[in-house]
């Protein structure tokens, strides 16, 4: 298991990116389920479970749309302005 610091843009980016590498699953998944025929795996289920899991997925895809992605933008945003004041600073002298 590796750990890393995040305390470094460039090793926060690493961070986001493998996040969001990792996130594209839930869209797999949902594309599988939601799909017209229902993909193989998927079809094997029963109808309840197959909702089930397709509520399940549609529940985490909105929290990760509202509460991560919102927080990462925010967080970005404080990066870039941190940022910019830097390079200001570093105009002025």
């Amino acid at each position: 298991m590796s750990i890393f610091s995040l305390d470094s843009p460039a090793s926060y980016v690493r961070g986001l990116e493998k996040l969001f590498l990792h996130a594209q699953l839930l869209d797999e998944h949902t594309k599988a389920v939601s799909s017209q025929p229902i993909a193989p795996l998927y079809a094997a289920f029963p109808t309840d479970i197959r909702t089930s899991i397709g509520q399940r997925l549609k529940r985490a895809s909105e929290f990760f749309a509202t509460v991560v992605l919102n927080f990462v933008i925010c967080d970005l945003s404080q990066l870039l302005d941190k940022y910019a004041k830097k390079c200001e600073k570093w105009l002025a002298e």
